[in-house]
């Protein structure tokens, strides 16, 4: 029995090492079947990278000179009244929208208007004792002396009948000029002193525009030289004036020199207290080494593009490192690091490597020309 029960398990190991050598066998040959594809694969080349590439071209652009600059409005007013009274009349909501010489708020007249009919009534009486004089002087039952009496008098009635006008007219507030009104800052019934601030009044087309440049720049600007104004989050095509003005000295401390210019706002999306950048264009124009701006990558250790290169029969991209310039419309300034009529890749950088084979494709028209007149050399 037990001789039996030996030959059994003998068997059960011949088996289970057969079972072991055949798996072995299947996993080493899965393995090196694999190393195999991998080689292989090693040493298959990477297909080539489509891309899109332009030629760096010179282009003129005109001179600017850039800067912060503030808005400012034309006309603008904090209004209050000359006199002291209780708001009876309230003629504006906040915002509104107002022409010259139209009636915003009313004080409380009674007393004024008291005054002034009594001015007037005692005008009356002055003119019609001046006149019965003159009547008398030409029969001459009067002396001269009482006709010049009643003339002074007449001429100081007139004088507080005008006075009078004046008192009711003050406790009258209207706009001085026509524009856009703030918010309203008194209520009906209150009482307000000279001085008090009832609202704010602006014009807003067109708007000052405040900026400085440094001193060097004082003898290439101009009155007159056109302006360019971007607003973020307004209109991307920008807004367009002139300079205005140039202050009449430097500032002592900054060494800078203000600037105002006219901004046209036909829209009145532009308001008061707005900044943006300024570009003042300057007559003389300037030719520029520039790419498309899709060219340019820009990361922590600086800017830089790919340039294709003709090496072993193929087409590769070389990073190269660059100094930028100024953006004009959609294209970047090279300042150094890249030459006139070198291929540069537009589009397809995403998969790119120093050094990869590409493939050109056809560039998009929107890529290789995005909105610039006069330029030269920058067909792929």
């Amino acid at each position: 029995m037990s001789s039996r029960k030996s030959r059994l398990i003998r068997r059960l190991l011949v088996v289970l090492g057969l079972v072991i050598v055949v798996y072995g066998g299947v996993i080493g040959f899965s393995r090196y079947m694999g190393a195999k594809f991998l080689d292989a694969m090693a040493d298959m080349p990477r297909p080539p990278v489509s891309v899109s590439v332009a030629k760096a071209g010179i282009m003129i652009w005109p001179q600017t000179l850039s800067a912060v600059a503030s808005l400012k409005s034309i006309q603008g007013a904090s209004l209050s009244p000359q006199s002291a009274g209780t708001v009876t009349g309230l003629f504006f909501d906040s915002g509104d929208l107002v022409k010259k010489g139209q009636l915003l708020l009313q004080l409380n007249d009674n007393v004024a208007r008291a005054q002034l009919a009594s001015a007037q009534a005692r005008l009356i009486n002055a003119r019609l004792v001046r006149d019965r004089q003159q009547d008398l002087i030409k029969r001459h039952a009067i002396s001269q002396a009482s006709l010049d009496q009643a003339v002074a008098d007449f001429r100081e009635a007139k004088a507080a009948v005008q006075q009078a006008q004046a008192v009711l007219t003050d406790l009258q507030l209207r706009a001085p000029f026509d524009g856009h009104l703030g918010i309203r800052e008194v209520a009906l019934g209150q009482y307000v002193a000279p001085g008090t601030i009832v609202t704010s009044i602006e014009q807003w087309n067109p708007l000052r525009l405040i900026f400085s440049l440094p001193q060097h720049d004082i003898m290439r600007i101009k009155i007159g030289d056109p302006v360019h104004l971007l607003v973020q989050g307004l209109n991307k095509k920008g807004f367009d004036g002139k300079v205005n003005a140039i202050d009449a000295s430097v500032d002592a401390r900054t060494r800078d020199i203000q600037i105002e210019a006219r901004i046209d706002n036909p829209n009145e999306r532009l308001r008061s207290g707005m900044y943006g950048v300024v570009q003042v264009i300057l007559k003389q124009d300037q030719q520029t080494l520039a790419v498309p701006q899709t060219a340019i990558t820009f990361k922590s250790y600086g800017a830089y593009l790919y340039v294709i290169e003709h090496k072993q029969d193929a087409d590769v991209a070389i990073a190269r490192s660059v100094q930028t310039g100024r953006h004009h419309q959609g294209y970047v300034a090279i300042t150094q690091g890249l030459k006139a009529g070198e291929r540069v890749v537009i589009a397809g950088q995403v998969k790119l490597h120093n050094g990869a084979r590409v493939q050109i494709v056809p560039a998009p028209k929107a890529l290789l020309h995005p909105s610039m007149e006069n330029k030269q050399g920058l067909n792929p």
